[in-house]
């Protein structure tokens, strides 16, 4: 973009929507909630040698080429060759490695976790992995939960990533994972709402039953971070499903939605019947935790 181009829309009054001041407010309310703590765990570790240099390490792994330098590069081509005219599976665009990697790359870096690694990580829709590769060169435990597709199946096979076959449905919990709880459950470019689609898209209540589950499966301090895929016939959210989740995330920035363990134990609540067809939130019966 031209120079010029960027400082015309920089000034523009279209540049400032209601939407994006919203936006920049809650961007600016969950930074101060959580600057004490990032300031802690920034000033431990610079104070401690053995993680000041587990920092740098981790800081050397995130770029692309080191990435992709553990990986074996002719079986990586032979993937591409082999999936490259679309006939066998429809995630083709999976299958430029060093974009994906970069993307993730981005992200472990957005969100802190080079500096803050969590112990466990499950991604929902996890795909051909690269996320959860990238976790765990940080040291995290991964565990992918995906529907099989035969370049998904190849590519997690030369990741390594563990992948769970399931295809997530609304009012249906997840896989059993035992005991076993995460410090981050994330979910990137969700479909699984089925968001295009007028008559099965998921309403309050199919989102309540997914949250509610999840909360279970967290640490005390465990996260969730969704990111929506864009869409393009409405709203990423009906002002409905937006006001359900205004009740229970920490985060709202556009198709970004951040959930902390906590708030969702403060906000488990049960629908009820309002008597005219609809449902409402009943305050008075919350879930039991």
């Amino acid at each position: 973009m031209e120079l010029s181009h960027r400082i015309k829309k920089a000034f523009s009054s279209d540049t400032y929507s209601l939407d994006a001041a919203v936006r920049n407010v809650n961007r600016l309310k969950w930074s101060l909630k959580n600057l004490l703590a990032y300031l802690r765990t920034l000033r431990k570790t610079y104070l401690d040698p053995s993680a000041r240099s587990q920092l740098i390490e981790r800081k050397r792994k995130m770029r692309v080429e080191e990435l992709l330098a553990q990986l074996d590069e002719r079986e990586l081509e032979g993937i591409r060759l082999r999936y490259a005219d679309g006939s066998d599976s429809i995630w083709s665009k999976y299958l430029d490695a060093r974009k994906w990697l970069a993307r993730n790359i981005d992200y472990a870096e957005r969100f802190g976790w080079i500096l803050d690694p969590p112990r466990d990580t499950l991604d929902l829709g996890c795909g051909a992995g690269y996320f959860l590769f990238v976790m765990r060169q940080l040291g995290s435990n991964v565990l992918g939960l995906d529907l099989e597709d035969p370049i998904f199946n190849d590519i997690l096979r030369v990741l390594q990533i563990e992948r769970v076959p399931f295809h997530i449905t609304r009012q249906e919990k997840l896989p059993d994972f035992g005991a076993r709880k995460f410090d981050l459950i994330t979910a990137w470019m969700i479909c699984f709402n089925n968001y295009d689609r007028d008559d099965t898209i998921w309403g309050p209540r199919d989102w309540d039953y997914l949250l509610n589950d999840l909360a279970e499966r967290l640490t005390p301090d465990g996260r969730i971070v969704f990111y929506f895929n864009s869409q393009q016939r409405r709203k990423i959210h009906t002002p409905e499903i937006w006001k359900y989740f205004e009740s229970r995330a920490d985060l709202l920035d556009g198709r970004l939605l951040i959930f902390t363990r906590s708030r969702l134990a403060q906000t488990a609540e049960v629908f009820r019947d309002d008597g005219r067809g609809a449902l409402s939130r009943d305050p008075a019966m919350r879930v039991q935790r």
